[in-house]
């Protein structure tokens, strides 16, 4: 049990504003080993790859495009099978250009490495890390 009649009550306050500037200070580390990582070196050159490839800009504006189109029948779930189709093969065409499919791919591996932080810190911290850092509702 803690004797607080020993405390100082500055010392008390200040605490918790110490431990939030190391909190942060850690988090400005893991920040910067995580944007050294492979993984992310290699997602910021997918996204500059991608970027300057008019064939995959193409290719995502017309999925986008026609999916955006079939919004409300798809969440209704009354697209018809030529519409599926349609949808399935424009996706099949842009994931099919090698920029896209190496952006995908490098997307799917940063995100791998952020899951197994994300399991790290939550060991750390006893609580659901990724759980608690999602923003949620109409508002954030």
């Amino acid at each position: 049990m803690l004797d607080l009649s020993t405390q100082d009550a500055a010392d008390l306050a200040a605490a918790p504003r110490v431990a939030e500037a190391e909190a942060l200070t850690a988090a400005g580390t893991f920040g910067a080993a995580l944007r050294a990582s492979p993984e992310f070196g290699a997602l910021l050159a997918a996204n500059e790859a991608l970027s300057v490839d008019a064939a995959a800009t193409t290719a995502i504006e017309a999925f986008g495009a026609r999916q955006a189109e079939l919004r409300t029948e798809a969440m209704m779930g009354i697209l018809t099978a030529a519409q599926t189709v349609e949808l399935e093969r424009l996706q099949t065409a842009m994931y099919g250009i090698p920029t896209v499919a190496a952006y995908v791919a490098a997307t799917d591996a940063f995100k791998s490495v952020c899951r197994e932080t994300a399991v790290v810190v939550s060991a750390q911290i006893g609580i659901d890390f990724a759980a608690n850092c999602r923003s949620g509702g109409c508002c954030g």
